[in-house]
C-alpha cells in the first residue's frame, strides 16, 4: 500500500484521493498499535514536493510508568506533511520528509512509528492517582497495599536526609 508519485505527478497541481491501511510494528517497543492504522486525506504533487494532508487513526498501547498495567490510547488527529526529493549536497528548504526521484511509489510506513510516538504520552499513566508497585516486592498498590511496604523503611543511606527532616 503506497501513494502513487507517478499518477501524482501527472497531475501536477491536483489533489489525488489517499485512503491507506497500514500494519505498523514499533522496534523499540515503546508502544505497541493494536490493528491497523488507518491514513485518509489528500496528496498534491507541486514543484517536485509532495504535500499531504491526511487524517490518521489508531490505537497506541504503552504501559503505565508506574504499574506497568496496559495503557490504550484511541489516536485520531489530522497531519500535514511535505515529502522532498532527495538531492546530493542540497539541503532541505524547511523541515520536510524526503523520497527519491527514482522511486514510484510512497509508501508512510517508515514515518508513522514516529507520528504515533509523536502523539502519545512519553510517561503514561493507567490513571491520574496510580500508586504504582511496591519498591520491595513488585505487589501493585493499585490492587492492595503488601505487608512488606509498612516493616520497609527505606534505603538506610537517605535515614540521615529522614532525620533532617523530623
Amino acid at each position: 500500500m503506497a501513494i502513487n508519485i507517478k499518477k501524482l505527478r501527472e497531475m501536477e497541481g491536483k489533489a489525488v484521493a489517499v485512503d491507506e491501511i497500514y500494519h505498523v510494528a514499533a522496534p523499540e517497543q515503546l508502544f505497541v498499535v493494536r490493528g491497523d492504522v488507518w491514513v485518509q486525506g489528500q496528496a498534491v504533487h507541486r514543484k517536485r514536493s509532495i504535500f499531504l494532508d491526511v487524517r490518521i487513526r489508531a490505537t497506541a498501547v504503552q504501559q503505565c510508568s508506574r504499574c506497568l498495567a496496559d495503557v490504550v490510547s484511541p489516536l485520531d488527529w489530522e497531519e500535514h506533511l511535505e515529502f522532498q526529493p532527495e538531492e546530493d549536497g542540497n539541503l532541505l528548504e524547511r523541515e520536510a520528509f524526503t523520497y527519491s526521484l527514482e522511486d514510484t511509489e510512497l509508501s508512510l510506513q517508515p514515518y508513522l512509528v514516529g507520528l504515533i510516538s509523536g502523539m502519545l504520552d512519553p510517561k503514561p499513566l493507567c490513571r491520574p492517582d496510580c500508586k504504582g508497585l511496591c519498591p520491595v516486592c513488585g505487589h501493585d498498590r493499585n490492587v492492595g497495599e503488601c505487608g512488606c511496604a509498612q516493616n520497609h523503611r527505606g534505603d538506610p543511606r537517605l535515614q540521615i536526609l529522614k532525620e533532617l527532616l523530623t
